[in-house]
């Protein structure tokens, strides 16, 4: 028995991803992180250039320099925002993927409901444009001609009548070899 796998298999590349949205969230996602990077940091920057001058000339008038308490309170403020602002970003951009993933899953899971309704009556315009829904109403449209096609080997049955005839019985039997080959296996 041969355990290697043949070269020539046809692998499948499927993308998961919808990588127009993602692309884009990603990009906004990075320029704001380097844009609040900066401003932190030139924040910091003067704050604590602030403290420095505070404390640089009161040196001399007290027996005690406390310098690093306010440089403490100044980093972690800083810190502060900059974790409160990550976190609200993350927030939007979770809603405004959540809200681009469920506008392609609404009309996605109606056109299955239907198929397993077996309603396949014509649709609405689905106003998104996306390749699963696209592969949906295709799959949908396939279904509904096979089912058509059903339809019409049934009736051509019934309306054969009595199969004494030889004509007649082979007429039945391909009209039930049609029937067999549009069911599912």
């Amino acid at each position: 028995m041969n355990t290697i796998a043949s070269p020539n298999i046809i692998k499948r590349h499927i993308y998961y991803v919808d990588e127009k949205v993602q692309k884009g969230l990603l990009i906004a996602l990075l320029t704001i992180e380097v844009l609040l990077i900066a401003g932190t940091l030139w924040m910091l920057y003067l704050q604590m250039g602030n403290v420095v001058e505070d404390r640089l000339y009161r040196v001399h008038l007290s027996d005690r320099a406390d310098i690093y308490l306010p440089l403490l309170k100044t980093v972690l403020i800083s810190l502060t925002g900059m974790v409160v602002i990550n976190i609200l970003m993350l927030w939007i951009a979770s809603w405004v993927w959540e809200r681009h993933v469920n506008s392609i899953l609404k009309p996605f899971r109606e056109l299955v409901g239907k198929v397993e309704s077996l309603d396949f009556s014509k649709d609405a315009a689905i106003n998104v444009s996306h390749k699963v829904v696209d592969l949906a109403l295709a799959w949908r449209y396939t279904k509904r001609q096979r089912l058509l096609k059903l339809r019409e080997e049934v009736t051509k049955l019934g309306e054969l009548g009595d199969l004494s005839s030889a004509e007649a019985r082979c007429q039945a039997r391909s009209s039930l070899e049609a029937i067999r080959e549009l069911l599912p296996r």
